[in-house]
Protein backbone atom coordinates (compact mmCIF):
# COMPACT_ATOMS: atom_id res chain seq x y z
CA UNK A 1 0.00 0.00 0.00
CA UNK A 2 1.61 3.42 -1.06
CA UNK A 3 -0.16 5.82 0.45
CA UNK A 4 -2.73 6.49 3.58
CA UNK A 5 -5.59 7.24 1.67
CA UNK A 6 -5.33 4.42 -0.56
CA UNK A 7 -5.43 2.27 2.43
CA UNK A 8 -7.80 4.43 3.95
CA UNK A 9 -10.34 3.45 0.77
CA UNK A 10 -10.00 -0.17 1.47
CA UNK A 11 -12.98 0.08 4.16
CA UNK A 12 -14.71 -2.92 5.86
CA UNK A 13 -17.42 -4.85 4.42
CA UNK A 14 -18.99 -4.58 7.89
CA UNK A 15 -18.73 -3.90 11.64
CA UNK A 16 -19.47 -5.62 14.78
CA UNK A 17 -20.95 -3.70 17.54
CA UNK A 18 -19.34 -5.89 20.60
CA UNK A 19 -20.26 -3.55 23.45
CA UNK A 20 -22.01 -5.18 25.91
CA UNK A 21 -25.90 -3.37 26.29
CA UNK A 22 -28.20 -3.82 29.20
CA UNK A 23 -31.11 -5.38 27.12
CA UNK A 24 -30.98 -6.82 23.83
CA UNK A 25 -31.90 -5.11 20.28
CA UNK A 26 -34.29 -7.04 18.85
CA UNK A 27 -33.70 -8.28 15.21
CA UNK A 28 -29.73 -6.67 14.81
CA UNK A 29 -26.79 -8.12 15.55
CA UNK A 30 -25.71 -8.11 19.34
CA UNK A 31 -23.41 -9.27 22.13
CA UNK A 32 -23.58 -10.77 25.37
CA UNK A 33 -21.78 -13.15 27.62
CA UNK A 34 -23.71 -16.01 28.30
CA UNK A 35 -23.13 -19.36 30.29
CA UNK A 36 -24.20 -22.60 28.43
CA UNK A 37 -26.64 -24.46 29.95
CA UNK A 38 -27.15 -27.68 27.81
CA UNK A 39 -27.13 -28.14 23.75
CA UNK A 40 -29.95 -30.33 21.83
CA UNK A 41 -29.13 -31.57 18.28
CA UNK A 42 -31.28 -32.57 15.47
CA UNK A 43 -30.84 -33.92 11.69
CA UNK A 44 -30.88 -30.03 10.72
CA UNK A 45 -29.85 -27.95 13.63
CA UNK A 46 -27.74 -27.52 16.79
CA UNK A 47 -29.17 -25.46 19.38
CA UNK A 48 -27.26 -24.33 22.89
CA UNK A 49 -29.56 -22.79 25.52
CA UNK A 50 -27.35 -20.52 27.60
CA UNK A 51 -28.29 -18.11 29.72
CA UNK A 52 -27.30 -14.58 29.20
CA UNK A 53 -25.06 -13.18 31.82
CA UNK A 54 -25.60 -9.39 30.46
CA UNK A 55 -29.22 -9.19 29.63
CA UNK A 56 -30.37 -11.42 32.69
CA UNK A 57 -32.93 -13.83 30.50
CA UNK A 58 -32.50 -17.36 28.89
CA UNK A 59 -31.64 -17.59 24.97
CA UNK A 60 -31.16 -19.94 22.44
CA UNK A 61 -28.30 -20.03 20.20
CA UNK A 62 -29.28 -21.82 16.71
CA UNK A 63 -27.21 -23.18 14.44
CA UNK A 64 -28.34 -24.91 11.08
CA UNK A 65 -25.93 -27.81 9.59
CA UNK A 66 -23.33 -26.83 12.54
CA UNK A 67 -19.95 -28.10 11.69
CA UNK A 68 -17.68 -30.41 14.71
CA UNK A 69 -15.60 -27.25 14.92
CA UNK A 70 -18.77 -25.47 16.05
CA UNK A 71 -20.21 -28.07 18.10
CA UNK A 72 -16.90 -28.74 20.26
CA UNK A 73 -17.28 -24.43 21.55
CA UNK A 74 -19.94 -25.17 24.06
CA UNK A 75 -19.21 -27.37 26.83
CA UNK A 76 -21.93 -27.20 30.14
CA UNK A 77 -21.06 -24.77 32.42
CA UNK A 78 -19.23 -22.80 29.90
CA UNK A 79 -18.76 -19.02 29.74
CA UNK A 80 -18.01 -17.24 26.48
CA UNK A 81 -19.07 -14.19 24.58
CA UNK A 82 -21.34 -14.43 21.60
CA UNK A 83 -21.58 -11.67 18.63
CA UNK A 84 -25.24 -12.64 16.29
CA UNK A 85 -28.09 -11.59 15.01
CA UNK A 86 -30.81 -11.69 17.98
CA UNK A 87 -34.88 -12.13 17.79
CA UNK A 88 -37.80 -13.18 19.58
CA UNK A 89 -38.64 -17.02 18.33
CA UNK A 90 -41.27 -19.45 18.96
CA UNK A 91 -39.56 -20.87 22.35
CA UNK A 92 -38.32 -17.57 23.24
CA UNK A 93 -34.79 -15.25 22.41
CA UNK A 94 -32.67 -16.20 19.84
CA UNK A 95 -29.46 -16.11 18.44
CA UNK A 96 -29.14 -16.93 14.81
CA UNK A 97 -25.68 -18.45 13.99
CA UNK A 98 -23.66 -16.22 16.29
CA UNK A 99 -19.94 -16.55 16.50
CA UNK A 100 -17.64 -16.83 19.51
CA UNK A 101 -15.85 -13.44 19.70
CA UNK A 102 -12.70 -13.19 22.22
CA UNK A 103 -13.03 -9.53 23.39
CA UNK A 104 -15.60 -6.85 24.14
CA UNK A 105 -16.05 -3.12 24.39
CA UNK A 106 -15.10 -1.76 21.15
CA UNK A 107 -16.77 -2.08 17.33
CA UNK A 108 -14.82 -4.19 15.13
CA UNK A 109 -14.54 -3.71 11.70
CA UNK A 110 -14.71 -7.04 9.42
CA UNK A 111 -12.64 -6.27 6.21
CA UNK A 112 -13.25 -8.65 2.64
CA UNK A 113 -9.06 -9.92 3.41
CA UNK A 114 -6.81 -9.61 6.04
CA UNK A 115 -6.09 -6.16 6.16
CA UNK A 116 -2.40 -5.49 6.36
CA UNK A 117 -0.63 -4.60 9.87
CA UNK A 118 1.02 -2.01 7.85
CA UNK A 119 -1.67 -0.63 5.78
CA UNK A 120 -3.55 -0.13 8.98
CA UNK A 121 -0.75 1.96 10.30
CA UNK A 122 -0.75 3.89 7.72
CA UNK A 123 -3.75 5.43 8.48
CA UNK A 124 -4.49 8.06 10.54
CA UNK A 125 -6.18 11.47 10.84
CA UNK A 126 -2.78 13.62 10.38
CA UNK A 127 -1.52 11.16 7.58
CA UNK A 128 -4.68 11.79 5.22
CA UNK A 129 -4.32 15.29 6.20
CA UNK A 130 -0.74 15.01 5.14
CA UNK A 131 -1.67 13.98 2.38
CA UNK A 132 -4.02 16.69 1.44
CA UNK A 133 -7.23 15.76 2.31
CA UNK A 134 -9.72 17.71 4.63
CA UNK A 135 -9.67 17.39 8.45
CA UNK A 136 -13.65 16.32 8.13
CA UNK A 137 -12.98 14.00 5.08
CA UNK A 138 -9.99 12.35 7.17
CA UNK A 139 -11.68 12.10 10.73
CA UNK A 140 -14.64 10.44 8.48
CA UNK A 141 -12.71 7.91 7.22
CA UNK A 142 -10.43 7.15 10.20
CA UNK A 143 -13.88 6.53 12.15
CA UNK A 144 -14.42 3.35 9.22
CA UNK A 145 -11.54 1.67 10.54
CA UNK A 146 -11.31 2.47 13.94
CA UNK A 147 -15.03 3.25 14.79
CA UNK A 148 -15.86 5.33 17.86
CA UNK A 149 -19.45 5.32 16.58
CA UNK A 150 -21.38 2.76 14.63
CA UNK A 151 -20.44 3.68 10.95
CA UNK A 152 -23.14 4.15 8.24
CA UNK A 153 -22.27 4.26 4.82
CA UNK A 154 -25.35 5.30 3.38
CA UNK A 155 -25.07 8.68 5.50
CA UNK A 156 -24.60 11.68 3.33
CA UNK A 157 -20.82 12.12 5.47
CA UNK A 158 -19.85 8.72 4.89
CA UNK A 159 -20.66 9.09 1.01
CA UNK A 160 -19.13 12.28 0.25
CA UNK A 161 -15.84 11.59 2.12
CA UNK A 162 -15.52 8.16 0.35
CA UNK A 163 -15.82 9.94 -3.07
CA UNK A 164 -13.76 13.25 -2.25
CA UNK A 165 -11.24 10.46 -1.12
CA UNK A 166 -11.06 8.13 -4.10
CA UNK A 167 -11.24 10.94 -6.85
CA UNK A 168 -8.80 13.52 -4.94
CA UNK A 169 -6.25 10.09 -4.60
CA UNK A 170 -6.69 9.62 -8.45
CA UNK A 171 -6.17 13.04 -9.28
CA UNK A 172 -2.88 13.04 -7.61
CA UNK A 173 -1.86 9.98 -9.70
CA UNK A 174 -2.39 11.93 -12.46
CA UNK A 175 -0.65 14.74 -11.78
CA UNK A 176 2.24 12.89 -10.62
CA UNK A 177 2.52 10.98 -14.04
CA UNK A 178 2.54 14.30 -15.81
CA UNK A 179 6.35 15.43 -16.54
CA UNK A 180 7.34 18.51 -17.82
CA UNK A 181 9.62 17.89 -20.92
CA UNK A 182 11.77 20.27 -22.45
CA UNK A 183 10.16 20.61 -26.36
CA UNK A 184 12.72 20.53 -29.63
CA UNK A 185 11.69 24.41 -30.27
CA UNK A 186 10.31 27.40 -29.14
CA UNK A 187 7.90 28.80 -31.46
CA UNK A 188 6.69 32.21 -31.82
CA UNK A 189 4.04 32.13 -35.08
CA UNK A 190 1.28 33.89 -36.05
CA UNK A 191 -1.59 32.32 -37.70
CA UNK A 192 -3.02 35.53 -39.22
CA UNK A 193 -1.63 35.54 -43.12
CA UNK A 194 -2.76 31.27 -43.01
CA UNK A 195 -6.55 32.42 -41.53
CA UNK A 196 -6.70 35.06 -44.01
CA UNK A 197 -5.76 33.16 -47.00
CA UNK A 198 -8.94 30.92 -46.23
CA UNK A 199 -12.03 30.67 -48.60
CA UNK A 200 -14.26 30.65 -45.38
CA UNK A 201 -14.52 32.23 -41.91
CA UNK A 202 -13.66 30.31 -38.98
CA UNK A 203 -15.93 30.69 -35.92
CA UNK A 204 -14.73 31.90 -32.19
CA UNK A 205 -14.35 28.74 -31.16
CA UNK A 206 -11.86 27.37 -33.79
CA UNK A 207 -10.11 30.61 -33.20
CA UNK A 208 -9.90 29.95 -29.55
CA UNK A 209 -8.72 26.48 -30.29
CA UNK A 210 -5.49 27.97 -32.69
CA UNK A 211 -4.91 30.46 -30.10
CA UNK A 212 -4.39 27.73 -27.33
CA UNK A 213 -2.23 26.32 -30.03
CA UNK A 214 0.16 28.86 -30.40
CA UNK A 215 0.29 30.03 -27.20
CA UNK A 216 1.31 25.88 -26.76
CA UNK A 217 4.14 26.32 -29.35
CA UNK A 218 5.97 29.05 -27.86
CA UNK A 219 6.38 27.12 -25.11
CA UNK A 220 10.12 25.72 -23.75
CA UNK A 221 8.30 22.70 -22.59
CA UNK A 222 6.40 19.58 -24.33
CA UNK A 223 2.68 20.49 -24.95
CA UNK A 224 0.23 18.01 -24.67
CA UNK A 225 -2.93 19.23 -26.06
CA UNK A 226 -6.74 17.48 -26.95
CA UNK A 227 -8.86 19.61 -29.17
CA UNK A 228 -11.89 17.48 -28.31
CA UNK A 229 -15.01 19.13 -30.86
CA UNK A 230 -18.40 17.65 -32.47
CA UNK A 231 -18.71 16.06 -35.95
CA UNK A 232 -18.63 18.49 -38.41
CA UNK A 233 -16.81 21.48 -36.14
CA UNK A 234 -14.01 21.75 -38.37
CA UNK A 235 -11.16 20.36 -36.69
CA UNK A 236 -9.35 20.11 -39.58
CA UNK A 237 -8.55 23.73 -40.50
CA UNK A 238 -7.33 24.29 -36.49
CA UNK A 239 -4.75 21.19 -37.68
CA UNK A 240 -3.44 23.04 -40.91
CA UNK A 241 -3.56 25.91 -38.79
CA UNK A 242 -1.37 24.81 -36.19
CA UNK A 243 0.78 23.04 -39.12
CA UNK A 244 1.28 26.64 -41.01
CA UNK A 245 2.57 27.72 -37.35
CA UNK A 246 5.12 25.12 -36.46
CA UNK A 247 6.23 24.90 -40.29
CA UNK A 248 7.35 21.61 -39.95
CA UNK A 249 4.86 18.89 -38.85
CA UNK A 250 3.64 15.13 -39.40
CA UNK A 251 -0.12 14.48 -38.70
CA UNK A 252 -1.14 11.17 -38.34
CA UNK A 253 -4.65 9.43 -39.13
CA UNK A 254 -6.30 6.26 -38.47
CA UNK A 255 -7.53 5.75 -42.58
CA UNK A 256 -5.74 5.89 -45.94
CA UNK A 257 -8.97 7.52 -46.86
CA UNK A 258 -8.75 9.68 -44.18
CA UNK A 259 -5.03 10.70 -45.07
CA UNK A 260 -5.90 11.08 -48.68
CA UNK A 261 -8.87 13.78 -47.57
CA UNK A 262 -6.55 15.62 -45.26
CA UNK A 263 -3.69 15.38 -47.82
CA UNK A 264 -5.95 16.88 -50.78
CA UNK A 265 -7.87 19.78 -48.24
CA UNK A 266 -3.92 20.61 -47.09
CA UNK A 267 -3.15 20.88 -50.91
CA UNK A 268 -5.80 23.48 -51.14
CA UNK A 269 -5.53 25.59 -47.80
CA UNK A 270 -1.46 25.42 -47.65
CA UNK A 271 -0.84 25.97 -51.26
CA UNK A 272 2.20 27.86 -51.78
CA UNK A 273 2.92 28.10 -47.87
CA UNK A 274 4.15 24.47 -46.95
CA UNK A 275 5.43 21.40 -48.89
CA UNK A 276 3.32 18.50 -48.32
CA UNK A 277 3.86 14.65 -48.57
CA UNK A 278 1.67 11.65 -47.95
CA UNK A 279 2.67 8.61 -46.37
CA UNK A 280 0.29 5.83 -46.37
CA UNK A 281 0.93 1.64 -47.45
CA UNK A 282 0.36 2.19 -50.80
CA UNK A 283 1.51 6.04 -50.85
CA UNK A 284 4.81 4.72 -51.99
CA UNK A 285 6.46 7.20 -49.96
CA UNK A 286 10.31 6.74 -48.94
CA UNK A 287 12.15 7.69 -45.69
CA UNK A 288 15.01 9.45 -47.46
CA UNK A 289 13.12 11.50 -48.93
CA UNK A 290 10.65 12.67 -45.81
CA UNK A 291 12.61 15.08 -44.75
CA UNK A 292 12.28 17.68 -47.29
CA UNK A 293 8.72 18.27 -46.54
CA UNK A 294 7.01 20.70 -44.11
CA UNK A 295 4.81 18.86 -43.61
CA UNK A 296 4.26 14.94 -43.54
CA UNK A 297 0.58 13.42 -43.45
CA UNK A 298 -0.07 9.71 -42.87
CA UNK A 299 -1.26 6.40 -41.35
CA UNK A 300 0.55 4.11 -39.07
CA UNK A 301 2.73 3.73 -42.07
CA UNK A 302 4.53 6.44 -40.48
CA UNK A 303 5.46 4.36 -37.74
CA UNK A 304 7.45 2.47 -40.02
CA UNK A 305 9.72 5.30 -41.51
CA UNK A 306 12.94 7.35 -40.61
CA UNK A 307 10.62 10.27 -40.15
CA UNK A 308 12.35 13.46 -39.83
CA UNK A 309 12.75 15.53 -36.18
CA UNK A 310 9.98 17.98 -36.49
CA UNK A 311 8.91 20.42 -33.29
CA UNK A 312 4.74 19.55 -33.84
CA UNK A 313 3.02 16.10 -33.85
CA UNK A 314 -0.56 16.00 -34.83
CA UNK A 315 -3.15 12.75 -34.24
CA UNK A 316 -6.70 12.73 -35.83
CA UNK A 317 -8.97 10.15 -34.18
CA UNK A 318 -6.20 9.48 -31.50
CA UNK A 319 -8.54 6.85 -29.49
CA UNK A 320 -8.15 5.23 -32.92
CA UNK A 321 -4.46 4.40 -31.83
CA UNK A 322 -2.97 2.33 -29.03
CA UNK A 323 -0.99 4.02 -26.35
CA UNK A 324 2.09 2.43 -27.59
CA UNK A 325 1.69 3.95 -31.29
CA UNK A 326 1.06 7.68 -30.16
CA UNK A 327 4.27 7.02 -28.12
CA UNK A 328 6.16 5.84 -30.79
CA UNK A 329 5.23 8.84 -32.89
CA UNK A 330 6.23 11.21 -30.46
CA UNK A 331 9.84 9.00 -29.85
CA UNK A 332 10.29 8.73 -33.73
CA UNK A 333 10.19 12.82 -34.06
CA UNK A 334 11.82 13.66 -30.89
CA UNK A 335 16.00 14.87 -31.00
CA UNK A 336 18.56 14.88 -28.08
CA UNK A 337 17.18 18.87 -27.46
CA UNK A 338 13.86 17.27 -26.44
CA UNK A 339 10.48 16.28 -27.72
CA UNK A 340 7.94 17.59 -30.23
CA UNK A 341 4.60 19.52 -29.15
CA UNK A 342 1.43 16.94 -29.55
CA UNK A 343 -1.83 18.08 -30.53
CA UNK A 344 -4.37 15.32 -30.58
CA UNK A 345 -7.75 15.60 -32.22
CA UNK A 346 -10.94 14.08 -31.62
CA UNK A 347 -14.49 14.55 -33.29
CA UNK A 348 -16.37 12.47 -29.73
CA UNK A 349 -17.20 15.25 -27.60
CA UNK A 350 -16.73 14.21 -23.54
CA UNK A 351 -18.48 15.04 -20.60
CA UNK A 352 -17.70 17.58 -18.49
CA UNK A 353 -16.63 15.22 -15.38
CA UNK A 354 -13.92 13.24 -17.96
CA UNK A 355 -12.55 16.36 -19.60
CA UNK A 356 -11.97 18.03 -15.67
CA UNK A 357 -10.37 14.76 -15.24
CA UNK A 358 -7.98 14.32 -18.08
CA UNK A 359 -6.99 17.90 -17.45
CA UNK A 360 -4.89 16.86 -15.13
CA UNK A 361 -2.52 14.85 -17.63
CA UNK A 362 -2.93 17.00 -20.55
CA UNK A 363 -4.68 20.48 -21.67
CA UNK A 364 -7.98 20.48 -23.48
CA UNK A 365 -9.39 23.03 -26.30
CA UNK A 366 -13.29 22.42 -26.94
CA UNK A 367 -14.90 23.26 -30.18
CA UNK A 368 -19.02 23.41 -29.82
CA UNK A 369 -20.06 25.18 -32.74
CA UNK A 370 -20.19 24.56 -36.29
CA UNK A 371 -19.15 26.44 -39.49
CA UNK A 372 -22.76 26.09 -39.98
CA UNK A 373 -26.14 25.01 -38.73
CA UNK A 374 -26.64 20.94 -38.64
CA UNK A 375 -29.92 20.44 -40.08
CA UNK A 376 -30.34 17.28 -39.11
CA UNK A 377 -34.10 15.32 -38.08
CA UNK A 378 -33.94 12.04 -36.25
CA UNK A 379 -36.26 9.88 -35.86
CA UNK A 380 -37.07 6.76 -34.29
CA UNK A 381 -39.25 4.13 -36.52
CA UNK A 382 -39.81 0.44 -36.33
CA UNK A 383 -41.28 -2.26 -39.41
CA UNK A 384 -44.29 0.08 -39.23
CA UNK A 385 -42.31 2.94 -40.26
CA UNK A 386 -40.71 0.98 -43.32
CA UNK A 387 -42.88 2.01 -46.32
CA UNK A 388 -42.51 5.77 -44.91
CA UNK A 389 -38.66 5.05 -44.81
CA UNK A 390 -38.44 3.50 -48.49
CA UNK A 391 -40.59 6.49 -50.09
CA UNK A 392 -38.07 9.02 -47.96
CA UNK A 393 -34.90 7.11 -49.06
CA UNK A 394 -36.44 7.41 -53.34
CA UNK A 395 -36.96 10.95 -52.22
CA UNK A 396 -33.32 12.09 -51.68
CA UNK A 397 -32.19 9.66 -54.61
CA UNK A 398 -34.32 11.77 -57.48
CA UNK A 399 -32.77 14.78 -55.75
CA UNK A 400 -29.37 13.44 -56.52
CA UNK A 401 -28.29 13.08 -52.76
CA UNK A 402 -27.12 9.64 -51.11
CA UNK A 403 -27.92 7.69 -48.58
CA UNK A 404 -26.10 5.08 -45.81
CA UNK A 405 -27.77 2.10 -44.79
CA UNK A 406 -25.97 0.85 -41.54
CA UNK A 407 -26.29 -3.04 -40.17
CA UNK A 408 -24.89 -3.94 -36.83
CA UNK A 409 -23.47 -7.35 -38.25
CA UNK A 410 -21.93 -8.72 -41.86
CA UNK A 411 -23.14 -12.22 -41.77
CA UNK A 412 -26.27 -13.60 -40.14
CA UNK A 413 -26.38 -14.82 -36.63
CA UNK A 414 -28.76 -16.83 -34.46
CA UNK A 415 -28.73 -14.30 -32.17
CA UNK A 416 -29.50 -11.29 -33.96
CA UNK A 417 -33.13 -10.42 -34.40
CA UNK A 418 -32.30 -7.94 -37.42
CA UNK A 419 -31.05 -8.83 -40.91
CA UNK A 420 -27.37 -8.98 -41.53
CA UNK A 421 -25.84 -6.59 -44.56
CA UNK A 422 -25.61 -10.35 -46.69
CA UNK A 423 -29.42 -10.99 -45.84
CA UNK A 424 -30.07 -7.49 -46.36
CA UNK A 425 -28.50 -6.78 -49.76
CA UNK A 426 -30.69 -8.34 -52.08
CA UNK A 427 -33.65 -6.71 -51.50
CA UNK A 428 -31.84 -2.98 -52.11
CA UNK A 429 -30.03 -4.33 -55.21
CA UNK A 430 -33.45 -5.63 -56.15
CA UNK A 431 -34.92 -2.35 -55.60
CA UNK A 432 -32.57 0.59 -56.57
CA UNK A 433 -29.73 1.21 -58.63
CA UNK A 434 -25.96 2.23 -57.85
CA UNK A 435 -26.14 0.17 -54.36
CA UNK A 436 -22.85 -0.36 -52.58
CA UNK A 437 -21.96 -3.10 -50.01
CA UNK A 438 -18.66 -2.28 -48.20
CA UNK A 439 -17.92 -3.41 -44.10
CA UNK A 440 -14.83 -3.50 -41.72
CA UNK A 441 -13.47 -6.63 -42.97
CA UNK A 442 -13.39 -5.83 -46.59
CA UNK A 443 -9.69 -4.77 -47.92
CA UNK A 444 -11.62 -2.76 -50.90
CA UNK A 445 -13.91 -0.89 -48.97
CA UNK A 446 -11.76 2.83 -48.71
CA UNK A 447 -11.99 2.19 -52.74
CA UNK A 448 -15.90 1.39 -52.82
CA UNK A 449 -16.09 4.03 -50.15
CA UNK A 450 -14.92 6.48 -52.89
CA UNK A 451 -16.49 5.30 -55.93
CA UNK A 452 -19.91 5.46 -54.06
CA UNK A 453 -18.87 8.89 -53.02
CA UNK A 454 -18.60 9.71 -56.99
CA UNK A 455 -20.93 7.33 -58.33
CA UNK A 456 -23.37 5.75 -55.66
CA UNK A 457 -26.48 6.33 -54.63
CA UNK A 458 -27.01 4.17 -51.34
CA UNK A 459 -24.04 2.71 -49.21
CA UNK A 460 -24.78 -0.20 -47.12
CA UNK A 461 -22.42 -0.78 -44.70
CA UNK A 462 -21.21 -1.31 -41.00
CA UNK A 463 -20.03 1.03 -38.53
CA UNK A 464 -16.75 1.09 -40.97
CA UNK A 465 -17.73 4.59 -41.89
CA UNK A 466 -18.44 6.03 -38.66
CA UNK A 467 -15.37 8.47 -38.23
CA UNK A 468 -14.18 11.32 -40.53
CA UNK A 469 -15.44 10.23 -44.20
CA UNK A 470 -16.21 13.54 -46.01
CA UNK A 471 -19.42 12.18 -48.27
CA UNK A 472 -20.63 15.66 -49.44
CA UNK A 473 -24.20 14.65 -51.02
CA UNK A 474 -24.72 11.81 -48.32
CA UNK A 475 -27.67 13.76 -46.56
CA UNK A 476 -30.00 10.31 -45.29
CA UNK A 477 -28.41 7.72 -42.75
CA UNK A 478 -30.44 4.57 -41.40
CA UNK A 479 -28.83 2.79 -38.83
CA UNK A 480 -30.28 -0.87 -37.89
CA UNK A 481 -30.67 -2.53 -34.57
CA UNK A 482 -29.70 1.21 -33.52
CA UNK A 483 -30.48 0.57 -29.48
CA UNK A 484 -27.17 -1.74 -30.02
CA UNK A 485 -24.96 0.86 -30.25
CA UNK A 486 -23.29 3.46 -27.65
CA UNK A 487 -24.91 6.57 -28.09
CA UNK A 488 -21.72 8.08 -28.98
CA UNK A 489 -21.46 5.92 -32.50
CA UNK A 490 -24.84 6.60 -33.23
CA UNK A 491 -23.78 10.31 -32.93
CA UNK A 492 -20.95 9.70 -35.36
CA UNK A 493 -22.87 8.35 -37.45
CA UNK A 494 -25.99 11.05 -37.77
CA UNK A 495 -22.50 13.16 -38.06
CA UNK A 496 -21.89 11.56 -41.29
CA UNK A 497 -24.68 13.44 -42.99
CA UNK A 498 -25.78 17.11 -44.09
CA UNK A 499 -21.83 17.90 -44.12
CA UNK A 500 -22.52 21.04 -46.56
CA UNK A 501 -25.03 22.33 -44.00
CA UNK A 502 -27.86 21.27 -46.51
CA UNK A 503 -30.93 19.56 -45.27
CA UNK A 504 -30.65 16.16 -43.95
CA UNK A 505 -32.35 12.69 -42.19
CA UNK A 506 -31.28 10.23 -39.69
CA UNK A 507 -33.43 7.00 -39.25
CA UNK A 508 -33.22 4.84 -35.81
CA UNK A 509 -34.71 1.54 -36.64
CA UNK A 510 -35.25 -0.62 -33.70
CA UNK A 511 -37.44 -3.42 -32.87
CA UNK A 512 -37.52 -1.45 -29.30
CA UNK A 513 -39.71 2.08 -30.31
CA UNK A 514 -39.82 2.66 -26.74
CA UNK A 515 -35.97 2.75 -25.88
CA UNK A 516 -35.53 5.72 -24.55
CA UNK A 517 -31.57 6.01 -24.80
CA UNK A 518 -32.58 6.41 -28.38
CA UNK A 519 -36.10 9.01 -27.78
CA UNK A 520 -33.35 11.19 -25.91
CA UNK A 521 -30.54 11.14 -28.33
CA UNK A 522 -33.18 11.94 -30.91
CA UNK A 523 -34.04 15.18 -29.08
CA UNK A 524 -30.28 16.75 -29.28
CA UNK A 525 -27.95 17.43 -32.01
CA UNK A 526 -25.14 18.29 -29.46
CA UNK A 527 -22.18 16.39 -29.05
CA UNK A 528 -21.35 17.34 -25.65
CA UNK A 529 -25.29 16.90 -24.10
CA UNK A 530 -24.89 13.19 -26.04
CA UNK A 531 -21.55 12.59 -24.07
CA UNK A 532 -23.44 13.28 -20.81
CA UNK A 533 -26.60 11.15 -21.79
CA UNK A 534 -23.52 8.07 -23.30
CA UNK A 535 -21.92 8.62 -19.33
CA UNK A 536 -25.40 7.80 -17.90
CA UNK A 537 -25.33 4.88 -19.79
CA UNK A 538 -22.04 3.05 -19.06
CA UNK A 539 -19.05 3.11 -16.53
CA UNK A 540 -15.58 4.65 -17.50
CA UNK A 541 -12.39 2.92 -17.88
CA UNK A 542 -8.85 3.00 -16.66
CA UNK A 543 -7.87 6.75 -17.16
CA UNK A 544 -4.34 6.13 -15.97
CA UNK A 545 -3.56 3.23 -18.51
CA UNK A 546 -4.57 5.06 -21.40
CA UNK A 547 -7.79 3.39 -22.03
CA UNK A 548 -10.20 5.55 -20.59
CA UNK A 549 -13.51 2.94 -22.47
CA UNK A 550 -15.89 0.95 -20.21
CA UNK A 551 -15.87 -0.74 -17.26
CA UNK A 552 -15.38 0.42 -14.01
CA UNK A 553 -12.73 2.59 -12.68
CA UNK A 554 -14.35 3.77 -9.22
CA UNK A 555 -16.09 2.12 -6.79
CA UNK A 556 -17.51 5.62 -4.85
CA UNK A 557 -17.00 8.16 -7.31
CA UNK A 558 -20.00 8.60 -9.86
CA UNK A 559 -18.96 10.27 -13.28
CA UNK A 560 -22.32 10.90 -14.00
CA UNK A 561 -23.41 12.50 -10.68
CA UNK A 562 -20.24 13.67 -9.07
CA UNK A 563 -19.18 16.46 -11.07
CA UNK A 564 -19.44 19.09 -8.16
CA UNK A 565 -17.35 16.80 -5.88
CA UNK A 566 -14.88 16.79 -8.31
CA UNK A 567 -14.93 20.37 -8.82
CA UNK A 568 -13.64 20.43 -4.52
CA UNK A 569 -10.93 18.06 -4.85
CA UNK A 570 -9.62 19.97 -8.21
CA UNK A 571 -9.13 22.86 -6.28
CA UNK A 572 -8.41 21.05 -2.96
CA UNK A 573 -5.04 19.52 -5.13
CA UNK A 574 -4.46 23.02 -6.52
CA UNK A 575 -4.40 24.14 -3.23
CA UNK A 576 -1.97 21.31 -1.92
CA UNK A 577 0.03 20.96 -4.39
CA UNK A 578 3.43 21.24 -3.43
CA UNK A 579 6.85 19.19 -3.42
CA UNK A 580 6.53 17.85 -0.04
CA UNK A 581 2.68 16.09 -0.73
CA UNK A 582 2.49 16.19 -4.59
CA UNK A 583 6.10 14.46 -4.96
CA UNK A 584 7.09 14.43 -8.68
CA UNK A 585 3.44 15.88 -9.98
CA UNK A 586 3.83 18.00 -12.22
CA UNK A 587 3.40 22.62 -11.97
CA UNK A 588 -0.46 22.59 -11.96
CA UNK A 589 -2.06 24.61 -15.14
Amino acid sequence: MSNAIAAALLIPRAWRDLRLKPSPEIDASCATKARVIQCRESPKTFIVHLFSLTWGVYVSAVYFHAKGWQKTQFSTGRELILFGLTRRGIGGLEMIQPIVVSQTGAISPVYKRKMAKEALSLISVAALEKEGLPRDVAETLCNLHFPQTMPNLSSRSVSYALKFAEIFNFLRQLNAKKRDLPSLARIEADPAPFIRNLPFSLTDDQLGAIEDCRNDLAKPVQARRLIVGDVGCGKTAVMLAVAFMAKKAVIMVPTTLLAAQIYEEAGKLLKDLLSISLVTAGAGSKSEGLSAADLLIGTHALLHQVLPRVPCVMIDEQHRFGTNQRKLLGELTSGRGGKPHIFQFSATPIPRTLAMIESALLDISTIKTAPFVKRTTTKVIDKASFKELIGAIRDEIAANNQVLIVYPLIEASGANEYQSLEEAQGFWFKNFENVYVTHGKDREKERIILSFRDNGSILLATTVVEVGINLPRLTTVVVVGAERLGLATLHQLRGRVGRMGQNSRCFFYTNHIQNERLRALAETMDGFEVAELDLKNRMCGDLLSGEFQSGAAFNYFDLADDEEILAAAKKRISLCHTPERMAGAAISH
